[in-house]
């Protein structure tokens, strides 16, 4: 189906980390942590996005701190409401006037959880609200040019779920979503850390460690050191400060990486023989956030035989994309 577009509207990319708005002639004027904060006492919403999230982990009983996009999806439709009123409120000045809304979703959604995606936005201010598979968004934003015929392939890796796709004219040829994204990466050190040191230490810390000596590369690890780090002593209760090594991070890092890298497999073997050939040669775009992981490029060229090449502003792609895709007169989404 194709709809018209007006003015000063919106595009969304609504992740499990981060929320990004793209205004139509503005660019994206919002780029924050998806989380909220209210009060259990009073129902008051305190905070939302980056003060909400310097409370996640520290808050009093009295005070609830929601991540309310699990794994890509709406976990908490409440407080998903609650935080795009308050994005939008930010990008119109509070005077919103039922824009239309064009968001991207993981391409392996159900039906049901893009009309929670729908509702939400709807309930939140939005006018019409349409609803695109983001690893199309994220493609238009790396500049690919996915509405011509020869194959393209890009993987976006966000907090939540990893979307994989082959394309070509504009559509998927062969898809893949797993959840083995940056979140299940932080589990993954937090439970090594746990394991190996025996200390307890916090999701932001895992998210640290990951971002400061992770590496996809084992070698490369060897020669990045270690890195100091506070937790919890398992056996004494108490709090301490010890080093973690960058290779002890690597070995956490590659049971998310191989999920993602059998995906990624998994989407070629799928895919028309005459678009492989087309990708073989213009080779693999990663955006999202966790296409900043060190060497996570050469990871995947070396497993895969293509080559694999990082976005530009990997983060922003599925926002700008969105953006790109509110400039045409009509589009086709489903």
């Amino acid at each position: 189906m194709a709809f018209n577009f007006g003015k000063r509207n919106i595009g969304i990319d609504l992740g499990t980390s981060n929320t990004l708005v793209f205004l139509e002639g503005q660019g994206i004027t919002v780029n924050e942590p998806s989380f909220t904060a209210k009060s259990l006492v009073t129902g008051e919403l305190l905070a939302v996005g980056g003060p909400a999230k310097d409370m996640f982990e520290k808050n009093p009983p009295t005070i609830s701190v929601v991540r309310p996009i699990r794994k890509g999806v709406i976990s908490d439709l409440d407080s998903t409401i609650e935080m795009l009123k308050y994005f939008l409120s930010v990008v119109y000045n509070n005077n919103v006037s039922r824009p239309t809304a064009l968001i991207g979703v993981p391409s392996g959604v159900t039906e049901v959880e893009r009309r929670a995606v729908r509702d939400a936005m709807q309930s939140a201010g939005a006018g019409n609200v349409l609803v695109i598979d983001e690893v199309i968004a994220a493609a238009v934003g790396a500049g690919l040019p996915v509405y011509d015929a020869p194959g393209t392939m890009v993987i976006d890796l966000g907090g939540g779920t990893v979307d994989i796709a082959t394309l070509s004219l504009g559509k998927p040829n062969s898809s893949r979503s797993t959840t083995f994204a940056g979140d299940a990466m932080n589990e993954s050190i937090k439970n090594m850390v746990y394991s190996k040191y025996n200390y307890r230490i916090s999701e932001d810390d895992a998210r640290l460690l990951k971002e400061n000596i992770g590496t996809a590369d084992l070698n490369q690890a060897k020669e990045m050191g270690s890195m100091s780090v506070a937790g919890i002593d398992n056996l004494s209760g108490l709090p301490s400060v010890f080093e973690v090594s960058a290779s002890d991070v690597a070995i956490a890092l590659h049971g998310p990486l191989n999920r993602i890298l059998e995906a990624a497999q998994a989407t070629l073997e799928d895919t028309l023989p005459e678009l492989v050939s087309d990708i073989v040669d213009r080779g693999i775009i990663l955006t999202g956030g966790g296409a900043k992981l060190r060497s996570l490029d050469l990871f995947l060229s070396e497993a895969i035989h293509v080559p694999v090449f990082v976005a530009s502003e990997p983060e922003t792609a599925v926002a700008r994309g969105l953006g790109e895709i509110l400039k045409q007169p009509t589009i086709n989404v489903k």
